[in-house]
């Protein structure tokens, strides 16, 4: 069981937030297709990312009833892979394409592919450091980086 696990979404917002990325070294950026509600969440493992994603982020978006069991129960279909396979472009086009129009992976990844700028998003991140880093940023830059990423940190909406 997750530490997140039957909590309400306000306390499940607060125990991510406070999740450091240097401990928990991968990430999920979802948002909405406008680009709107950005989140950024750090895991321990791509088991609990998936299961997060599936159960959480429908939540995050306002889904409830029978419409989010439906696609818990796809996204948790869609990502079976994830756990052996790890993240991937198709794979996360697969759970946009199930997630649309409720929200979309914006970026998934390490710390480290972050640093790498591995992505458009990845290099905007950097790109947005003062002064501009580019890729790979400099490993005395990180904290750098992750207090940026703050911006990004799962917040009560109410």
């Amino acid at each position: 069981m997750f530490p997140w696990e039957g909590k309400e979404l306000a306390e499940i917002d607060a125990l991510m937030a406070a999740r450091d990325p240097r401990r928990y070294r991968l990430a999920l950026v979802t948002d909405t297709a406008d680009g709107d509600a950005t989140v950024m969440v750090w895991f321990s493992g791509r088991s609990e990312m998936g299961h997060y994603l599936a159960r959480v982020e429908p939540r995050r978006r306002g889904l409830d009833g029978l419409d989010y069991i439906r696609l818990r129960d796809a996204l948790q279909e869609t990502l079976a892979g994830l756990e052996i396979r790890g993240t991937s472009n198709d794979l996360r086009e697969a759970v946009n394409l199930c997630a649309d129009p409720l929200f979309r992976i914006r970026w998934w990844g390490t710390l480290e592919s972050l640093r790498q700028g591995d992505t458009s998003w990845a290099r905007e991140q950097l790109a947005a450091l003062q002064p501009a880093a580019t890729p790979p940023l400099h490993a005395r830059r990180t904290s750098e980086l992750l207090q940026h990423l703050q911006r990004y940190a799962p917040r009560d909406p109410a």
